[in-house]
């Protein structure tokens, strides 16, 4: 009786710890790399943020094929110096913001990928214009129509 009240919880610690052991492999095996986005997240936090720079007026912009995008626009800069140069160069910046989008149609804003495209984009663009000084595009708001 004795041995039985011993070796009943061990084997139910023993499959326990097997289970545990064994759904960290399976989640590994499902779910690849989702403790490296952690890392990742946690590094970007982390992460100086430079100067932000609004752009003065919101946007209000016709789409490729009907429709329109009404939206707010701030700049991340790269270092300090950056705020100066891109307030320099905001008309040149808003002519380029309102081609890039412009060419867009509903469908290619429509969704979260096509937005993180389009910033992509942007941000590709708008450094064309004040030589590398932007770190991030963002959208305070972004509404389609």
């Amino acid at each position: 009786m004795k041995i039985k009240s011993i070796v009943v919880p061990l084997i139910f610690m023993v499959i326990g710890a097997g289970l545990g052991v064994g759904g960290m492999i399976v989640k590994d095996k499902i779910f690849p790399g989702s403790a490296s986005g952690t890392a990742q997240v946690e590094k970007k936090d982390t992460e100086e943020v430079g100067p932000l720079i609004e752009m003065e007026e919101e946007f209000m912009i016709n789409l490729d094929g009907g429709g329109m995008v009404k939206t707010n626009i701030v700049l991340e800069g790269a270092n300090k110096k950056s705020a100066e140069k891109i307030t320099e160069k905001e008309i040149f910046l808003r002519d380029r913001i309102i081609s890039v989008v412009g060419s867009k149609g509903i469908d290619d804003i429509r969704t979260n990928e096509g937005r993180e495209k389009l910033k992509k984009e942007l941000l590709t663009e708008l450094n064309d214009v004040c030589g590398d000084q932007i770190k991030e595009v963002l959208f305070k708001n972004f509404i389609y129509d």
